[in-house]
């Protein structure tokens, strides 16, 4: 797709790429996607037998919920209050959401980011410019660092920014709210509408 061209359509549905391929999971696969999801859940010793998806909804136009709005989405609004204080506004806009189970606060929720091609892998970085942004995505980086156990000198606010952001979000909902929180690398091969990639790559 030519750079600067829409992304989606009038009805917010995707035109190419890992945007398109989640959109057309959750509203007309979603028994297959949560297959898949259930699947590698099940080999880390991890077993729902429901996935609700939340986001995104065509009845919605395909919105990817951000701040507020997925907390929203989950059923879990009154966080809202507690991800003010973790991280600025303009944070992460979920490719997609599901709730586990029947109720997001007892069976946990599943955080989903999508790529379709390696160099949506990386981006530009932390964009945040006021000190009061900048302050708090440190000091919250710096608590996720602690509690995954990684090396404090490491750089989340590079080029993969956005992999460390959601990162962060996850150590929020299951550190900061007590919430069992699962983030899902969505990889689509083979997708014809943008860049075609395969397994190995």
């Amino acid at each position: 797709m030519a750079e600067g061209a829409p992304r989606t359509d009038e009805l917010g549905r995707a035109l190419a790429g890992s945007q398109m391929q989640t959109q057309i999971y959750v509203a007309r696969r979603p028994k297959d996607l949560s297959s898949s999801v259930q699947a590698a859940l099940r080999e880390i010793g991890v077993i729902y037998d429901t996935v609700r998806w939340v986001a995104p909804l065509e009845g919605k136009r395909f919105l990817e919920p951000s701040d507020g709005g997925f907390l929203e989405a989950l059923g879990l609004g009154d966080l809202s209050g507690e991800l003010a204080k973790f991280w600025p506004s303009g944070g992460p806009a979920w490719d997609a959401l599901a709730v586990l189970g029947t109720n997001a606060r007892r069976d946990g929720v599943l955080l989903v980011e999508a790529k379709s091609y390696l160099q949506e892998v990386y981006g530009a970085g932390c964009r945040a410019r006021s000190q009061e942004s900048l302050g708090l995505i440190a000091s919250s980086l710096k608590r996720a660092k602690a509690w995954y156990h990684a090396r404090q000198d490491a750089d989340w606010t590079g080029r993969l920014y956005q992999y460390a952001n959601r990162l962060a979000h996850v150590y929020f909902f299951r550190e900061v709210c007590r919430v069992q929180a699962w983030l899902i690398n969505l990889l689509f091969t083979d997708d014809q509408s943008t860049q075609p990639t395969t397994v190995d790559e």
